[in-house]
């Protein structure tokens, strides 16, 4: 019998699922691919050959190809970057179960992060204005996880550490609320730390913290 969708195994006795979900292509080509930070690039390319162009004086002609080449030039990095970005959004699934986070990942070869409510510390919920968002969980201290192999599901923590990531979420706080409500049903009770909406004129200071329903405080052992 082949293996649900997004898990390695089909469910234990007991251990319900609870959400699936994937990343959304165009927010995770943003805040995890730096679309426009290589947009930038390509124009920088493009202006730089036609002020060196108009420095050396050459024709229009010459100064529209040297343009054209730059736009080449930087158009094939980009084409690349959204092609994995798309796939990657395609690849991968999210799951919550009663018991447990699971990441599924990679195109050719298959991987599998499962990690139990037990060896999870705290939750987080970064939200978009366009109703996405991204929840980083912070495992135990003596999870040893590798960034790169989560990569792009994860970000880097204090110490350097990995803290996997479930990135661009549609419907994001439905999906946070869903997990604190899970992580407590399961006894443990991490504060779930809330990030402004990510806008233009959003500061940057994390709102503060707010609590599932039944939380008292920083993660216990089950």
């Amino acid at each position: 019998m082949s293996a649900p969708r997004g898990l390695p195994h089909a469910l234990p006795a007991g251990e319900a699922l609870l959400w699936q979900g994937a990343p959304r292509f165009g927010r995770l080509l943003v805040s995890a691919f730096r679309i426009r930070l290589w947009l930038v690039y390509v124009g920088l390319l493009v202006a730089w050959g036609g002020i060196s162009s108009a420095i050396a004086d050459h024709s229009t002609a010459a100064g529209l190809a040297a343009a054209a080449w730059c736009v080449a030039l930087g158009a094939v990095p980009l084409l690349l970057l959204v092609a994995f970005a798309g796939l990657t959004a395609r690849s991968t699934v999210y799951t919550i179960t009663s018991r447990r986070v699971v990441i599924a990942h990679g195109a050719a070869i298959r991987k599998h992060l499962n990690l139990p409510f037990t060896a999870i510390d705290a939750a987080g919920l970064r939200r978009f204005a366009d109703g996405t968002g991204d929840i980083p969980l912070t495992p135990r201290p003596d999870a040893r996880l590798s960034y790169l192999l989560l990569w792009p599901h994860v970000r880097a923590g204090r110490g350097a550490r990995a803290m996997p990531m479930l990135r661009a979420v549609p419907e994001a706080e439905a999906v946070a609320a869903c997990l604190a409500d899970a992580l407590t049903a399961h006894g443990v009770a991490p504060r779930l730390l809330v990030a402004p909406i990510a806008t233009p004129a959003a500061t940057q200071a994390p709102l503060p913290a707010i609590e599932p329903a039944g939380a008292h405080g920083e993660a216990s052992p089950a």
